[in-house]
Formats: C-alpha cells, sequence, structure tokens
C-alpha cells in the first residue's frame, strides 16, 4: 500500500489541517529553537483567559491534555484514595491511573452515554477525582449542562469533576454544557481542552485547564519546567486568533458526520449519532467488525479498531472530508 494513497481515520485529527496561521506562526519560529522555552507560558495563559472569560490565573498549560490528566492524578488523588471514570471512555484516565497505583473505578455507559446517575453509586469516602469525556471518546454521546450541574450538586466539594472537552468545538447540541458557567459556581470542576483535535495542533502536543485558581497553583508547582517548545506555545496562540478556520473546520465536520451516519445507517450498520469527529460501530460479532476494518484496510483506509482499547467488537471511524467519506460508503456499501 502506497503511503500518499493511506487516509488514515483512525486519531480524530482535523483532516483539514491547522490554520494557515499556525502554519505560519510555525515557520517563524524554527530559527529559535536553540533557545529555551519560557518556563511559564504567560502571553498564552492570558490570551486562553481572553477567550474563555476566566483569569489567567485559571489557566495550567502542558504538552498535551493527557499530560495534565496525569498531573491531576499526581497532584490531587492521594496514595489511598481513588479515580472515577466511565468504560467505554478515554483509555488514559484508567492507564494513568495505574501507572500512579491508584485505584480507578468504571462505571457503565447507558446507552453508549456517560450517564452521571451511574457514577453515584460507586462514589464512597475515598473518591478524589472524577474523569468525564463529554464528547465521550470513542462514542461521541454528551452529558447536558442540567445532568452535569445536577451531578456537581450532589457530591463532596472536596470531588473533583475533571469534565474533558477536548472536542467540545465539535458539538452542536444546545444542551451541551456551559462549563465555564459551572466553574465559577463550583470550584471542584475542571475543565479540559486540547488543541490537538480541532485546532489541528496534534503534533505540536499542547493542550490546557480551566480551574479554581488554587488548584492551578498546586498543579503549576509541579509541571515538569521547558515542557512547552516555543513553536507549540507560538502556534497555539496563531491558532486561537483564526477563529474562522475553527467555525469552518466545525460547520464541515458537523455536515460529514451527518452524511456519514445516514449512508452507514442505511447500509444497515450499527452507528451511535455522534456529537464529535468519529463515530463509533459496534457488531454482533469480532468476525464481523474484522472484515469492515480489514475491507477499508485493503483501500487504504486506517480506522481504529477498538481493541487496542480493550473494546471488542467496535471500529471508531474518524470523519474525513467529502472524498474519504464517499470512499468509505463505496467500500462498505
Amino acid at each position: 500500500m502506497s503511503e500518499a494513497k493511506i487516509i488514515r481515520l483512525a486519531a480524530n485529527e482535523n483532516c483539514y489541517g491547522c490554520s494557515p496561521f499556525a502554519m505560519d506562526a510555525v515557520q517563524k519560529n524554527l530559527e529559535n529553537i536553540h533557545l529555551y522555552p519560557e518556563v511559564n507560558p504567560v502571553v498564552l495563559k492570558d490570551k486562553l483567559a481572553e477567550s474563555f472569560g476566566v483569569n489567567s490565573k485559571n489557566i495550567v498549560v502542558g504538552a498535551g491534555s493527557v499530560r495534565i490528566i496525569d498531573g491531576l492524578i499526581q497532584t490531587f488523588v492521594g496514595a489511598e484514595e481513588e479515580v472515577l471514570t466511565f468504560e467505554k471512555s478515554f483509555i488514559a484516565y484508567g492507564q494513568l491511573a495505574g501507572f500512579h497505583n491508584r485505584k480507578c473505578q468504571f462505571a457503565p455507559l447507558t446507552e453508549f452515554r456517560c450517564n452521571p446517575e451511574n457514577i453515584f453509586p460507586l462514589i464512597n469516602e475515598k473518591t478524589k477525582l472524577i474523569f468525564i469525556a463529554n464528547p465521550n471518546n470513542p462514542t461521541g454521546t454528551i452529558i447536558s449542562h442540567a445532568e452535569l450541574e445536577n451531578l456537581l450538586g450532589k457530591i463532596s466539594k472536596n470531588i473533583i469533576v475533571a469534565i474533558d472537552e477536548a472536542y467540545g468545538e465539535y458539538v452542536n447540541d444546545s444542551a451541551f454544557p456551559n462549563s465555564i458557567a459551572l466553574q465559577k459556581k463550583y470550584p471542584n470542576l475542571v475543565i479540559l481542552h486540547s488543541f490537538s483535535k480541532i485546532y489541528g495542533l496534534a503534533g505540536l502536543r499542547i493542550g490546557f485547564a480551566i480551574m479554581d485558581e488554587e488548584k492551578a497553583a498546586s498543579m503549576s508547582r509541579g509541571q515538569i519546567p521547558y515542557s512547552l517548545s516555543p513553536i507549540s506555545v507560538n502556534a497555539a496562540l496563531a491558532a486561537l486568533n483564526d477563529q474562522a478556520f475553527i467555525l469552518k473546520s466545525a460547520k464541515d465536520n458537523a455536515e460529514q458526520r451527518t452524511i456519514l451516519f445516514n449512508e452507514l445507517n442505511k447500509l444497515g450498520y450499527n452507528v451511535v449519532a455522534s456529537q464529535s469527529n468519529f463515530i463509533y460501530m459496534w457488531f454482533g460479532t469480532d468476525d464481523e467488525k474484522k472484515m469492515v476494518y480489514d475491507k477499508l484496510f485493503r483501500n487504504g483506509i486506517i480506522i481504529c479498531d477498538m481493541k487496542i482499547f480493550g473494546q471488542e467488537k467496535a471500529l471508531r471511524i474518524s470523519i474525513g472530508d467529502a472524498k474519504a467519506n464517499a470512499m468509505i460508503i463505496q467500500c462498505l456499501g
């Protein structure tokens, strides 16, 4: 299979690339790669604070949102305390808890959704940190503002709820939480974001979180110095200045997501309605799943076999452009 012919739809990357502003910023900063980066990227924090209507002291920036997830566990979960998340969700939550020898409990999904009601039976005096991917990866479903507020209103203020909105910019459901408003009311809420998805900077490894000032200060004290390159920081700044690219990416993704979902549904596949830039497919047997995966692979289309995340009988297809999605439908039809 020729590398040029491969269509990569396995990692939920932005198929439209990144903002030309960000690409220009990368080129301009190449001549400075012999210099150390800032220990504290103040300008980026200020820009993020302005963009999200918070104080810069509420911002934590890290080498991808995964590094921030790791930092939350390291900083706030004690040796005898526990992490709580959902089955069939982002694998890093449980993996990183395990790396730090912290117990992680998993609540079941309800119809492919991270239903917060399923969390309550697992909460105990050791529960310290709850991760909720919203939209959920890999199913693409969301929890609503009312559901998140209900959870925050019922649990102890000593339990941190990390709502992971890595794919939040792709959502067009009006029920999606206004997490910034909730964070101002509930200081135990932490909001995770990534420049890897709609911003198209996955290769530069940069993400950020919004949290109350005290938690942000604790997180910052534990961060590794010089972990963000000037190229990453300046590309992120430039990407934030190109909201037209973000809006266009979200619009095109929504259109292609609807087309791909409807066509796969017509062909009789089990697909979950998504609010993200991927679609989850589930099968009655692993052999059925393998047939679909192999057929696409033979035609140069690489999707994600969820077996690598411990999930049998399921695939995840990142939303491509119109040409890529037409090829998927042609192959599977």
